[in-house]
Order: structure tokens, then sequence, then C-alpha cells
């Protein structure tokens, strides 16, 4: 079975390229680097005709200077027939600008949609492959809490004829060390 091999392979993928930036952050004197957790409030439009469905997204991070690693998992079931869930593992790289911090993000994993028209126009669910990339900007509001402002995200979940949700979200962070 293809699925598990290839997800599997983007996941040692993430990992492997971002263990030598970390690397490279230490070596070069950087700042330490920060563990953080968030959450957030999402709405997305599936590209199935289906309008928009709600729900969240959360993950934890470690962060260094510039470069880092996040986990994250998106939920959403509300407001319509398609349900979209998927966890993605990737690089993360993040600048801090006078007022805000900006981020991009990629990652890959597994996702599930139920409710998505296949190429006979019938309904399916199915687990399958999925990837995900976000970018955005935050606020500090209080020493180890941040205001994510907006984060903007496309993925695609390999089922059927394939899901790509187009997301916008906001939410908070919270500094662990």
């Amino acid at each position: 079975m293809k699925t598990p091999s290839t997800c599997l392979f983007l996941l040692l993928l993430s990992a492997l390229l971002s263990t030598p930036a970390f690397a490279q952050d230490a070596a070069a004197g950087l700042s330490p680097r920060t563990g953080s957790v968030f959450a957030e409030f999402s709405a997305a439009r599936t590209g199935q005709g289906a309008g928009y469905v709600w729900g969240g997204s959360a993950g934890a991070y470690i962060q260094g200077h510039l470069l880092g690693l996040v986990a994250r998992a998106t939920v959403l079931p509300g407001n319509s027939d398609i349900h979209v869930y998927d966890a993605v593992l990737g690089p993360r790289l993040a600048v801090t600008l006078p007022f805000v911090r900006a981020w991009v993000e990629a990652g890959g994993g597994m996702g599930y949609t139920g409710g998505y028209y296949n190429s006979p126009g019938v309904l399916g669910s199915n687990w399958g492959a999925a990837w995900q990339a976000d970018a955005g900007v935050s606020h500090g509001i209080l020493p180890r809490l941040d205001w994510r402002i907006l984060e903007v995200g496309y993925g695609h979940i390999y089922t059927g004829t394939g899901v790509s949700p187009i997301m916008a979200s906001t939410g908070l962070t919270l500094h662990i060390w």
C-alpha cells in the first residue's frame, strides 16, 4: 500500500531537513530554541462547491533564531457535509519584525476527508497523504502569550479527486520555554 509509505517518507524527510537547520542555528551562536503551543479558530473553503467549513487547528513548534520544526493538526468538521482532518509535520521559518513576528511553514502527513465528491459524483470518505503550507503574523500581548493575528494556509488531501482547503485562522500561542 503506497499511501502509508509516502506519508512516512514525508515525515522523515521533514525531520531530517530540519535537524541540520537546528545545528546551524547553534553553530552560528544564535538565540536558544523556544518551545511553544498554539490553538486557532479556522474557516476554510474546500474547493468542492460546498461553501465554507469551520473548525480549528492546534499544534506545537520548536523555534530557533530563524529555523524551526512544527507539528499541527487541523480539524474542520462544521457547517458543511464535507469534513476535513489532517496532521502534518515540517520545517518552519520565522523572523521577528519591529511590531510582529512573521512565519512560513510547510508540512506533510496524513489527512481524512468525509463527504467529498469523487469522480462519479458520489459522496465518499477516505484517508490519504496530505500536505499543508501556512504563513502568518503574530504580536505579543503578554510576556509568554502571542495573538496569532492572521494565518493563511493551503493544503491538499489525496482522497478521491482530492480536497484542497484554503484556510484563514486566528488564535493564540503560549511560549512554554
